[in-house]
This record gives structure tokens, sequence and C-alpha cells, in this order.
């Protein structure tokens, strides 16, 4: 045979690996479930979240200058650490650049920060973030702004896409805080969201409006799938200006007669998840969203929910929630577990995360070969039921098969399972 024939045979095989490639991941992506359809419907979605989450505020003054405040905020997973004798250290730097749109002139400023833990769990978390505050004096003006983090250890740079933003009218200003020491608060924001979560935050609106000096507020926040109304009388006559410690970013009293402001206490006990628009007066409409930051993965998938939920209820209950409508089947979903909700003053149901919390780490820990889904190995059940054992041990049985013991001391239980096949799939053999 020619190398030339040789040649287009190759080539042919290859074309037609990838068709068949091609086809496979078409046709997969075809046979994703339809259950997850309602979940999707209510905007429940994979998000990645990004390397830099910001968001900035205007103290406006009666002079013509004001003070530009930039929050930002950074997950210790998106930072390279290196170890230092018995600790890990990541250094970066934070470089905002705000360029005037009519003359052309730039306002810089920038931080260099260096951050040390103690465990290298803590590097990895993407609970754990590092805050920080940028302040520049800046004209009531429009401007094109530009931020630049650099990691530092590796000289990596990430930019945000440049943004535009208009300083020269008024805008209405809102702060997710969480109460602090010596009657401090601290700011909670997440890209200018509140947390969906076990913590208890509140809401401070400054309206953009100043006709009105009414000494209470009501706002009806308003989603696709809720509308609540929430009044305040706790009007605060002081501007605020961030200010940073070593417990983070807190809010400090400026006296100003330009600003009025209305405290929602404890609204996040009252606020579902989604995204929320609410109306000040009928020209200015502002907007929050409710977000569940570290929601368990099997959440985002009815059918592992409900797969995860069958083994713990019966069949029937499981058909019910698979025939609901799909406009609402997220709804009954969450109705079926505010039966046994054990805060049912908050939305947040501390039961239904830990579930599914649980679901996650089974679903990942315990797949095998013969059983992908984790959850569904009788390891993967066990600790969906009664979470991590107080300590386990391995060792090999009589006949040289592989035994794991789960202890759970307050239970006074010992689980064995079996490695039978000597393929990771570890059996039940008893309590």
């Amino acid at each position: 045979m020619s190398k030339k024939l040789s040649g287009e045979v190759f080539y042919f095989y290859l074309e037609l690996l990838m068709k068949k490639l091609i086809t496979i991941l078409f046709f997969s992506f075809l046979s994703i479930p339809l259950l997850c359809l309602p979940f999707l419907q209510v905007g429940l979605k994979f998000e990645f979240e990004p390397p830099l989450l910001y968001e900035y505020y205007y103290m406006q003054s009666d002079s013509g200058n004001g003070i530009f405040q930039f929050v930002y905020r950074i997950n210790h997973g998106e930072l390279s650490f290196l170890k230092d004798g018995e600790r890990y250290t990541t250094k970066f730097r934070i470089t905002l650049e705000l360029q005037d749109s009519s003359t052309n002139n730039i306002s810089r400023a920038n931080e260099d920060k260096t951050i040390s833990v103690s465990e290298f769990n803590e590097t990895v978390n993407k609970s754990r973030s590092v805050q920080g505050l940028l302040n520049v004096n800046l004209e009531k003006k429009k401007y094109f702004v530009s931020i630049t983090l650099t990691d530092l250890l590796t000289n990596k740079e990430f930019s945000i896409p440049k943004i535009s933003i208009d300083l020269s009218t008024r805008q209405s200003k809102n702060f997710v805080v969480s109460p602090g020491v010596n009657g401090k608060y601290y700011l909670a924001n997440r890209r200018r969201t509140l947390p969906f979560s076990p913590m208890v935050y509140s809401y401070i609106y400054e309206p953009a409006s100043l006709s009105s000096r009414s000494d209470s507020l009501c706002l009806k926040f308003q989603s696709p799938a809720d509308s609540l109304s929430f009044c305040s009388d706790a009007a605060i006559d002081d501007a605020f200006l961030l200010e940073e410690d070593s417990l983070g970013i807190f809010m400090n009293s400026q006296k100003n007669s330009f600003s009025r402001s209305f405290l929602f206490k404890d609204i996040s006990l009252k606020l579902p998840e989604g995204k929320f628009t609410f109306k000040e007066n009928e020209n200015q409409q502002s907007s929050l969203e409710v977000k569940w930051w570290d929601k368990p993965h099997s959440l985002l998938n009815y059918e592992i929910s409900l797969k995860a939920l069958s083994i713990i209820e019966s069949e029937p209950v499981i058909d019910s929630l698979k025939g609901s409508p799909d406009r609402f089947a997220y709804k009954y979903f969450l109705k079926y577990w505010q039966k046994y909700d054990p805060t049912p003053n908050s939305t947040y149901n501390d039961l239904m995360a830990e579930f599914y919390f649980r679901t996650d780490y089974a679903q990942k820990t315990f797949a095998n070969f013969t059983t992908p889904d984790g959850i569904l190995t009788d390891r993967g059940k066990i600790y969906i039921q009664f979470g991590p054992p107080t300590s386990a041990e391995r060792t090999t049985s009589v006949n040289g098969r592989n035994l794991e013991i789960w202890f759970y001391k307050e239970r006074n239980k010992k689980y064995y399972f079996r490695d039978g096949a000597g393929n990771g799939n570890y059996e039940l053999v008893k309590e």
C-alpha cells in the first residue's frame, strides 16, 4: 500500500471516529433527563463564580467631589498558595483604574495583600475568602472602570471587562449586612446579593429620591414565583462610609443631611431564593438577588434529588413529586421538606441542606465501577441517613476481603461493609 493511500485510510478512520464521537456527545446531550427541566425553569443552573467579586458605592457630598468605594472579595481557591514553614501563604494585587469619559484623565488605586492560613484545606475551601477596600476621590462624572487581579506568586493576571459607570446622577444604594461587635454592621454583599444561608442578614436601603422625608418605607419584592412586602420605620439620617478592620468591611455612620436610609432587620429570614425587583416609586426600580452560593450540586438536578430522597421516603411519595407539573415541581419539592424544617421561621431549611450536602459527598466519594451513583451504594445510603461516622477503620476479613467498619458513638451502632468482589463496592454485611 502506498504512503498516499495509507494516509487516506488513516484520515478516513480519523474522520469516522470524530463523527462517532460527535454523535455520542449529541445523543448524550439529548438523553439528559427531562426531570431536570422543572429546576432549570426556576433559575437553578450551574453557575461558575468569577475569580473576583466586586461592588462599588459612591458617597456624594454637596461639593463637586465624592468618595468612590470599591469593595472586592476573592475566594481562596482562586489564588496560589505556597507552603511557608508551618503555614500557607499567598500574595496578590488589586489594581483599579477609572478613566474620565470627558477628559480621558485616569485615577488609579491599588493594593497588595498577603494572606496566610494554617491548614491546606483553607487554601481550596470555597467558603473561605479575602475581602478588601479601595477608596478614590472622584467628581460627579461618567467613568470607564478597569479592574485587574494579579497573583504575585505566579504573575498571572485576571482582568474584568471594562465597565461604564455614571456618578453624575444620584443612585439608590443597598447594603446586605450582618451585625458585629460594638453595634457595627459588616458588609455581607457578594456581587450585590443577599446570601441564602443559615446566617441572618439585614438590608439597608438608601432611596435615590430625597423628595420625601418620611420616617417609614415599604418595599414590595416581586419575582416570578413570589411576592412579599416589607416595611421599615427605622429611618437613618446618616450616610455610610465603608471602612475596613480585621473582621471585614463595616459601615461607619457619617453625619450627612443629604442621605436617608432604612433598615430592614433580619430580612433574610423571609426571603426565599430568587431574583427580585421592587419599585421605590413609579420611575425608580431596583433589584436584589437572594442566592445560595454554596448550594449542593445534587439540588440542581431533579433526578438526583429524588433518587437521594428515595433512600428515606416511600415510593408513592417519590412518584407524586415526579408527577408534579413542571412549573411547580420545585415548589412542591420545597413544600415536602418544609414539613421537616427545624427552623420554620426561616426560609433556609437546615435539614434539607444537610441532607443534600451529604448526598453530594456520597455521590462523589462512594461511586465505583459497578455502582456509578455513589448515593445508591450501601455506604452512600448509610452516610446520607446518619452523616459521617464518629470513627472508621479498614481491615481484612478471614477470607482475604477488605472490610470497613463504621462506628456511630451517639447511636451506639456499628456498620460492617465488605468489598466482596474486590472492585471497590463495599456492601453492608451486618449492623
